[in-house]
């Protein structure tokens, strides 16, 4: 009885083990099938701008750790955020501005944390403008707010609602592209541009070097950051751009967001992966005196859940194993170590038990031909004895 119930211990165990080891290879087997059949798409932006070097910058790192990122053009990206929430859109990742999340569907969208600053710039002609509402002072004038249906657009309709003077007539807010603003405004043909984006854009570049062009200063930021609370005071320090020119003149205050990458929740870990590290290297090679004390990548605008990869990134860093091998084959073995690890302490003292278990077999065989064989002896003895006694 005890050698049949061994015996039984010994399949159940050598079975799991088994379907155990089935389970994670098919597991794994899926893994790889997805992550090879998925591509992150993202919105590339309009020309001029930072967002469209930011993504560059980032299909670049792609194709350098051996992952694929392709860029679908967009007017703006509150398009590309547009078609994140469209199923049928082939984009799955988009940049967008803080606060911008107030007007699309992100029930299937998850954060990967801000990246970098926006800062709002309020470009106009000379003469400068006397007092703190640029608003009273361009009234009845044509100001270039962006796309129709932009973010820069959006904010830029909520600030005019918040400081309009009522006794002052109506500016006109034109729906051009940054670029097409910035050249309307050196035409003459606008009297203001307004854009959010980097200090390093060609747009902001080329309308801060003319010294017929002023950048307006938000000497009333705290009140209206207490009508938009998503955006946030920056200054702008006089010669940021240039010290032997002194440009700006002084210190500027500005209202500004923050860029934050969304994708879509069911993005492959290994692409995540690969954009949260793009945005590390991308802090590290554009560090931007404006951000202060604050880095990027950053989970700063809440509206919208963080992704579990980029939780694990703020809360633990970037894992060890990342530093030895490709993004796509390191995010792998990161998902995948519980279950090695669970192989291993499963496996190996089923290993050690089924070894034990063969010896004591290989022994109750030895003895039971043993038995058998004296058994056969004792037959063949009784056998002849029994033909020598008939004999006699």
């Amino acid at each position: 009885m005890d050698e049949v119930t061994s015996f039984r211990k010994w399949v159940m165990y050598y079975v799991a083990v088994w379907i155990f080891g089935a389970l994670v290879v098919v597991g794994l087997g899926i893994y790889l099938t997805t992550a090879t059949q998925k591509t992150a798409v993202l919105g590339n932006a309009q020309l001029g701008s930072s967002y469209r070097s930011l993504a560059e910058f980032y299909r670049t790192f792609f194709e350098r750790n051996g992952l694929h990122l392709e860029l679908t053009d967009v007017s703006h990206i509150g398009e590309s955020a547009d078609q994140l929430e469209r199923e049928a859109a082939p984009i799955n990742a988009s940049f967008i501005l803080a606060g911008s999340t107030l007007s699309i569907d992100t029930r299937k969208l998850v954060s990967l944390g801000s990246i970098k600053l926006a800062p709002g710039w309020l470009f106009y002609r000379a003469p400068a403008i006397e007092g703190a509402n640029p608003f009273t002072a361009l009234a009845g004038r044509r100001i270039s707010g962006g796309p129709r249906g932009s973010f820069s657009n959006r904010i830029l309709r909520e600030l005019y609602d918040a400081g309009k003077n009522p006794g002052a007539g109506p500016a006109e807010i034109l729906e051009l592209t940054d670029s097409d603003g910035k050249a309307a405004l050196l035409r003459g043909d606008v009297d203001a541009v307004w854009m959010i984006d980097s200090a390093a854009s060609d747009n902001v570049s080329r309308l801060i070097s003319r010294p017929d062009i002023h950048l307006f200063s938000w000497e009333l930021a705290d009140a209206y950051l207490e009508r938009l609370p998503y955006l946030s005071r920056l200054i702008l320090p006089a010669g940021y751009f240039h010290i032997g020119d002194t440009r700006p003149a002084k210190d500027v205050k500005l209202l500004s967001s923050t860029v934050t990458l969304l994708v879509e929740a069911d993005l492959h870990p290994a692409l995540q992966w690969g954009f949260l590290l793009a945005a590390q290297e991308y802090y590290a090679s554009h560090y931007d005196e404006l951000s202060g004390e604050v880095s990027f990548p950053k989970y700063i605008d809440k509206s919208v859940p963080i992704s579990s990869v980029a939780e694990q990134y703020f809360n633990e860093g970037v894992p060890t194993v990342f530093s030895y091998l490709p993004i796509f084959y390191a995010s792998i073995v990161e998902r995948i170590w519980i279950w090695l690890a669970g192989t291993f302490i499963l496996g190996y003292p089923t290993f050690r038990m089924i070894k034990k278990f063969r010896a004591s077999t290989s022994k109750w065989i030895k003895a039971k031909a043993s038995r058998q064989k004296r058994r056969t002896e004792r037959r063949e003895l009784r056998k002849a004895q029994t033909l020598d006694a008939t004999s006699k």
